[in-house]
């Protein structure tokens, strides 16, 4: 084209931009309220998007179509390579962009910013679940030096949310293949920390260097969640099955005589509740969470434990001299486990299913316990009564002898010790008004009452010093003593009146009274007699029925002496 030729051209454009102008001009007059071009609406991820205005001069239109390319292309030869070298990555490379030459610039720029992403990760290596902490950390540093150093001139170029959303992606797409590798707990609530607590905080995108990028505001927060909740179910598959085989360890180290220990709560409490901890150092909601999968695999574990303890013990207790340690230890086992699970909020199904076992538990330990004390007792009591030695010493050792280990399973000792206080006193009381006061008399001699006196003082020394202020139930052996001596149906009155006082609240001893007072001698009648005085008093309880059934067997085998 002439030189004539191009000026008149050019004239021709400059024309037409004034005519451009000019429209733009009463354009806006016309429609005040309504920009003709609204630039802050045409970004979007970053990208400049084009206007959706058309003019109506094809001329125009044609000429800002020119301009934009001519921009676009000034762009690409002058920043693209440059840009690449900003990014520390080479320009092609046949890896993201194979089709390099075909692409615009934009989707050119994705492409570099996309290939620095993959660059700057590190894959997984096969040790990631032992060196999880020191990845994680690498990750943060890594990303915060890129967005400082790369902040300003993508923000000027207008795809800094480009590199803030591919950083995003592909950091939680290693989170996602990390969920899949790490399997110790440990790891699950680190990975989980990491992301709520160190993510979105001041030590990674709120960092006080990345305030002018803001990367919150740009990140996907949807991703966000969705990682969080497949997380979190991941976490707790991971806790369930680590719980469950630390809690069959400790059953099998149970069943191992070698190993064994007399405090498996210890280790039980220790491995749950490390587990809620862990749980609360990230959220509440998950600590119960993880929580509720503890304790429903501490029911199955503690199910299967009282299973086998109910047979180790039933088979314990049929040897002729058992060994009653292992009651002890289970007694401990389940008081303190039972205290510490009251101790949480837990769902009431599961927490009375284990409360349940664990009293169950306890009810049937007491149970062979006693029979054991009982058959003991008894062996000894059934020739005391016939012997004419009155030598109670045999039963106060081998009492001592059963309960010497109890001393070291403090917070059982007081419950086991009271039980067996109790059950020794009232067989005493069964065997003794079992034996007719004349064959009593016949063998230890008019001080009958003395002698129970005596033993009554022993048992109370015994057994004080087993468990320090355990219930006197030697005074029920006591009582006896006062009704001997007795020599009016007043005096008996008065002493009974005053027995009912101190001991209404042992049904056993109030029980066992009118047996008492038909060994003394009383008639039904004023057994009957004194009974309607008892109704009188304050505090006074009928008993169920008209004799609860011991006092039924005790009628009869008074009876059968008397007719001997």
């Amino acid at each position: 084209m002439s030189q004539r030729g191009g000026t008149t051209c050019a004239n021709s454009l400059k024309l037409e931009m004034n005519k451009f102008k000019a429209f733009v001009v009463k354009k806006k007059q016309r429609e005040s309220t309504q920009p003709l071009i609204e630039d802050n609406n045409d970004i979007q991820d970053g990208f400049k998007q084009a206007p959706c205005t058309r003019y109506e001069n094809p001329l125009v239109q044609n000429t800002l179509n020119i301009h934009k390319e001519q921009r676009l292309q000034s762009e690409e030869q002058i920043t693209l390579e440059k840009f690449a070298e900003l990014l520390h990555v080479p320009l092609e490379d046949g890896s993201c962009c194979s089709t390099h030459r075909q692409l615009n610039a934009e989707q050119q720029h994705l492409c570099l910013v996309q290939r620095s992403v993959d660059q700057h990760f590190q894959e997984l290596s096969p040790d990631v679940d032992q060196n999880l902490h020191q990845y994680l950390e690498n990750v943060r540093k890594m990303v915060i030096t890129e967005f400082v150093r790369l902040g300003p001139p993508l923000t000027r170029m207008g795809l800094m949310g480009s590199l803030i959303d591919c950083y995003h992606r592909e950091t939680f797409t290693r989170l996602d293949d990390l969920l899949q590798i790490v399997r110790p707990s440990k790891n699950s609530f680190e990975l989980m920390k990491w992301v709520l607590h160190t993510y979105l905080s001041p030590e990674m995108l709120c960092h006080p260097e990345l305030q002018e990028v803001d990367p919150i505001k740009k990140v996907d927060l949807l991703l966000f969640t969705e990682w969080v909740g497949k997380a979190k179910d991941k976490l707790l598959e991971n806790v369930e099955n680590e719980v469950k085989v630390f809690l069959e360890k400790i059953l099998q180290n149970e069943r191992d005589k070698e190993t064994v220990k007399d405090d498996l709560y210890v280790d039980t409490i220790q491995c749950i509740d490390a587990m809620i901890e862990a749980g609360r150092q990230i959220s509440q909601k998950l600590s119960g969470r993880v929580q509720d999968v503890c304790f429903q695999e501490l029911l199955n574990f503690l199910t299967q434990y009282t299973n086998e303890q109910t047979e180790i013990l039933e088979k314990k207790a049929k040897v002729d001299q058992p060994e009653i340690k292992d009651f002890f230890k289970t007694l401990k086992n389940c008081k303190e486990i039972k205290q510490y699970i009251q101790t949480k909020e837990i769902k009431t199904s599961l927490l009375k299913e284990t409360l349940a076992v664990l009293d169950n538990m306890e009810t049937f330990t007491l149970k062979v316990l006693k029979e054991i004390t009982a058959d003991m007792t008894e062996r000894y009591l059934k020739k005391y009564f016939k012997s004419e030695n009155k030598d109670f010493l045999p039963l106060i050792q081998d009492l001592k002898h059963l309960f010497s280990e109890l001393q070291g399973f403090q917070g059982v000792q007081m419950r086991v010790v009271h039980e067996a206080y109790k059950l020794v006193t009232y067989l005493y009381l069964k065997h003794f008004i079992q034996r007719s006061k004349k064959k009593l008399l016949r063998c230890w001699g008019p001080d009958v009452g003395r002698t129970v006196y005596q033993d009554a003082e022993m048992l109370q020394e015994t057994f004080s010093m087993m468990a320090p202020g355990v219930e006197q139930w030697h005074l029920m052996l006591l009582s006896v003593r006062e009704l001997d001596e007795c020599e009016s149906f007043d005096a008996v009155k008065l002493t009974v009146a005053r027995m009912h006082d101190e001991y209404h609240t042992w049904s056993e001893f109030m029980e066992i009274l009118p047996a008492l007072l038909r060994w003394k001698g009383l008639s039904k009648r004023k057994i009957m007699e004194l009974e309607d005085i008892l109704k009188d008093l304050p505090n006074y309880q009928p008993r169920a029925g008209s004799v609860s059934w011991f006092l039924c067997f005790i009628y009869k085998r008074i009876d059968r002496n008397k007719q001997r």
